[in-house]
């Protein structure tokens, strides 16, 4: 049996703006919750459906005692759905959406009840799986919430975004999200560092840990720098890293990239290891971060893309720009 789940303490400002619009039975029926992955909206989520279902709520906090929690910790309660990709796909398929709207078009279990919906990630639905979900949110059936989660919610359709309340999560403060990660791991010296290469992201920082990571990560960034000493040529280090999954590269790119934006543009600190990027003109590599937040999209979206010419792409195309060359070819 699950326990109920709760929000993280830095959450704590869109919870009470919710309680309020609760309170006031002012409540919509969709709601957005966007922000960084890696900071806890998943778990935000389904502690609000919790407390939705509720049938003794206190102060807006499920009770975990009542029939409807139990149903909940039992994973039975019929009032609930998540959608989400199913098992080995990147994308929401359209028959889970169409399977939702007769889920919504059916009375609640609980008289007076809501039908509660979680859609995670929003954007791993494609524009048909959108277009789908349309008739949901302008029509919703009886007293039903429809709750999107969304790491970058400018990629969702602006008719999606339009008919949802917009919540916004931005990174945690940097000691509640350290004190935080600091009580996960039971120990301090590994924390600072694992929060500040996950971007301040507290849960992506436990996650980095747990899969030792880090260390991977630090053995890219060596990899790479192999390159720009001559040691190595780009199409070697694509081919070395066949071993790995795409969407975990593009995390480690990604953080990199943005890491020295930062550095560009504010100063702020840069790993050693790319320090000899900083003779590169800001709008380059804002240009190459573009890019792989587009194929980040583009695997989400569920393409099948080659995985040895999508490493080779992303990297001969930062060492063209390092060098001043034209780029090559798009995905």
């Amino acid at each position: 049996m699950s326990s109920m789940p709760l929000s993280y303490p830095w959450q704590m400002p869109q919870w009470q703006q919710l309680a309020g619009l609760h309170e006031g039975q002012r409540f919509p029926h969709a709601l957005l919750l966007g922000g960084p992955s890696g900071i806890g909206k998943l778990q935000f989520g389904r502690a609000l459906l919790c407390s939705l279902l509720c049938e003794h709520p206190k102060n807006f906090l499920a009770c975990g005692e009542c029939h409807s929690c139990q149903l909940y910790q039992s994973g039975s309660h019929p009032d609930i759905r998540e959608l989400c990709p199913e098992e080995g796909k990147r994308q929401i398929g359209v028959d889970q959406v169409r399977a939702l709207q007769q889920f919504t078009s059916q009375s609640a279990y609980r008289e007076g009840g809501r039908k509660l919906v979680l859609i995670h990630p929003a954007e791993a639905m494609n524009p048909y799986t959108a277009n789908a979900l349309l008739k949901t949110l302008e029509e919703p059936a009886g007293d039903t919430v429809l709750v999107l989660l969304s790491h970058s919610p400018s990629q969702l359709l602006a008719t999606i975004r339009s008919r949802c309340v917009q919540l916004t999560f931005p990174l945690p403060e940097h000691n509640s999200a350290l004190k935080w990660l600091q009580n996960q791991l039971g120990q301090t010296e590994d924390a600072e560092a694992l929060l500040r290469e996950s971007g301040g992201r507290p849960l992506a920082a436990q996650q980095l840990y747990e899969s030792d990571g880090l260390s991977q990560w630090r053995a890219q960034d060596a990899a790479l720098a192999e390159v720009v000493e001559g040691k190595k040529t780009v199409l070697q280090l694509a081919d070395s890293w066949q071993d790995r999954e795409v969407p975990d590269v593009l995390e480690w790119w990604l953080n990199r990239l943005a890491a020295l934006i930062k550095h560009l543009s504010a100063g702020q600190p840069l790993n050693a290891r790319w320090q000899a990027y900083t003779s590169m003109a800001l709008p380059a590599v804002y240009l190459q971060y573009e890019q792989a937040l587009g194929l980040r999209a583009t695997l989400l979206r569920g393409a099948a893309l080659n995985k040895r010419l999508v490493l080779e792409k992303l990297l001969l195309d930062w060492f063209d720009a390092f060098y001043g060359r034209a780029p090559s070819r798009a995905y």
